[in-house]
């Protein structure tokens, strides 16, 4: 599982602790029949929660989180490989919950939003098709809006993939960055297959 941001500059490890999630009464009916831990930590925009355990949902291959969302992938409990699809939850700044079940062999992309290419990177990174995915995915990402810049309603936007990580690329080459530019053309070039 990855765990994007904590530690780095703009995500302080301060305040940084496992606690159980509150629950308010409207969500007690779904709520109630899973465990999910949540990591609580200090942002420059204030605090976010990343949920990475559910015991209900499966196991957690992907986290990331922003000033005012957390996203998961997990890897359900009746896994096929042969039938890649894997349960995405996003939680809003409120704790409200978008659910959503993505079909990673079917992902777009030239054309799918942020939480389904999080779901395919997560996927080919946990299945070592191509381990370091989701690195190569959040990086070009960060670089499209910086660390703290892409908010809970630019998770749900269609983005051609293709030209974020193009633009990566051609970043690190303009920076003299020979390793950083040969990594996004190696992710790229995965891509286009």
């Amino acid at each position: 599982m990855s765990i994007y941001g904590i530690g780095t500059a703009g995500y302080p490890m301060t305040g940084y602790e496992p606690r159980k999630t509150p629950r308010s009464a409207a969500a007690n009916n779904y709520t109630n029949q899973m465990s999910s831990v949540t990591q609580t930590t200090q942002m420059s925009s204030g605090t976010f929660e990343l949920h990475i355990s559910n015991d209900t949902d499966g196991e957690a291959v992907g986290a990331t989180c922003g000033s005012d969302y957390s996203v998961t992938v997990y890897q359900p409990n009746d896994f096929d490989p042969a039938n890649p699809v894997y349960k995405v939850k996003v939680w809003d700044k409120e704790g409200n919950v978008t659910e959503r079940m993505v079909d990673v062999s079917k992902v777009d992309t030239r054309s799918s939003d942020f939480i389904d290419m999080f779901a395919y990177t997560s996927h080919l990174s946990a299945s070592g098709e191509y381990p370091n995915a989701d690195s190569a995915f959040m990086g070009a990402d960060a670089i499209r809006h910086g660390a703290d810049g892409r908010s809970y309603d630019d998770l749900f936007q269609k983005t051609d993939w293709l030209s974020v990580v193009r633009d990566a690329m051609q970043m690190q080459f303009e920076a003299k960055n020979l390793e950083g530019y040969l990594e996004y053309k190696r992710f790229l070039d995965f891509l286009e297959q």
